[in-house]
């Protein structure tokens, strides 16, 4: 019986540890070179602590410094809206809201970024969700940041 007990523990274990290699650091930076055609796919789990309502914030930046410019900045703020907007020469430029928020709270998501000639498209779970157009050159964004109430399982490039 000890032995079955053990080995069971020993299942419970391994299942545990391959679960923490799939989860993605957060928050989470990775080197970028955006073109016409580029994706980047995120998945991931909304997770709301202490009752407050779970962000999720996607940045195309032009480097790694706090102060870099950000080409398109997309926050979640679930049970609310969307906030899209760009960060040049030390200042926010003009907001675009989209007062629907496609993401749940304790949910599996997937997001995607479409980078087109003129605009960046976005579409959540599957669905065509919004667009945002270039105020940055394509060329000059070399960081992307994912940070936020989340659970990340995957971020994709390609």
């Amino acid at each position: 019986m000890l032995k079955l007990k053990l080995q069971y523990f020993g299942h419970i274990m391994q299942r545990a540890d391959s679960l923490e290699k799939t989860l993605m650091p957060n928050p989470y930076q990775q080197s970028v070179s955006l073109a016409v055609g580029f994706m980047v796919k995120i998945t991931g789990n909304l997770e709301s602590s202490c009752g407050k309502n779970p962000e999720l914030v996607v940045d195309f930046c032009t480097g790694i410094e706090e102060d870099s410019d950000i080409a398109f900045h997309f926050r979640v703020y679930t049970n609310s809206m969307v906030v899209m907007n760009s960060f040049q020469k030390g200042g926010w430029q003009e907001e675009k809201r989209m007062f629907s928020d496609p993401f749940v709270p304790g949910q599996p998501f997937e997001l995607r970024f479409l980078v087109l000639e003129n605009e960046y498209k976005v579409f959540v779970n599957n669905e065509s969700f919004c667009q945002f157009v270039h105020r940055l050159p394509l060329q000059s964004v070399k960081m992307l940041k994912v940070r936020g109430d989340t659970v990340l399982t995957s971020v994709d490039t390609f």
